[in-house]
């Protein structure tokens, strides 16, 4: 290698730097400290609050629940899943447990409700699967309340 050559790396390793560091100044600048802040105030109001009031909801969707929780058997079992697993995902067992409710009832339930996309799991074939209520559920979870408090009258 003569003088040329470690020069140029030279230059080139002092540019590299450079670029280093420029991308690290570009980071700071991008990142505040607030992203980090691990408060118990933050995480509060990062927290979907489904008790809130949102837009209307859709009459179809609201059609959907009827039938999956009024007009049938077993609505009163998925009106109790749902619930629970707004508070907290949790699998077929876990669910099992809390709800003292027959295993095979539940998968049932599981899988009535997932057809309807009411609930959703990310790794739907694997044991233990993690349910939880699909994204649609949250947005119109006022009409699940408004069901759900006019079945509980009776």
């Amino acid at each position: 290698m003569n003088s040329t050559d470690s020069d140029s790396t030279k230059n080139n390793n002092k540019d590299n730097e450079k670029d280093i560091h420029n991308d690290n100044d570009e980071k700071d600048d991008r990142i505040s400290d607030a992203g980090f802040n691990n408060s118990k105030d933050n995480n509060e109001n990062k927290k979907i609050n489904l008790n809130e009031e949102r837009k209307p909801v859709d009459p179809r969707f609201k059609r959907l629940l009827w039938s999956m929780i009024v007009s049938t058997r077993g609505g009163i079992n998925r009106a109790k899943i749902i619930n629970f697993l707004t508070e907290s995902p949790s699998n077929a067992n876990q669910l099992s447990t809390q709800l003292k409710m027959d295993y095979k009832t539940i998968i049932h339930h599981l899988e009535v409700l997932k057809k309807n996309g009411l609930v959703v799991t990310e790794n739907e074939e694997s044991y233990g699967a993690t349910y939880f209520i699909s994204p649609l559920m949250e947005k119109n979870y006022s009409a699940f309340k408004e069901i759900r408090d006019k079945i509980g009258k009776k």
